[in-house]
């Protein structure tokens, strides 16, 4: 039988990210943060969204 283009671009057969990958891209964030001038006891305060919003604008946040 032969898979067809639709099956092969269903969300489903995507590869999914790993766990690793996230981690890593999470501690990368944080050091961004320390590097602005960020306290790292505000940054272990903050969630992943309010570390990610704080990077999207960071002169917002720093000053």
């Amino acid at each position: 039988m032969r898979i067809r283009r639709a099956m092969r671009k269903k969300p489903l057969r995507r590869p999914v990210k790993s766990r690793g990958a996230k981690r890593y891209r999470q501690i990368q964030q944080k050091k961004r943060l320390v590097e602005l001038g960020v306290s790292e006891e505000t940054i272990r305060t903050m969630n992943i969204k309010e570390i990610h919003a704080a990077l999207l604008r960071p002169k917002k946040f720093s000053a």
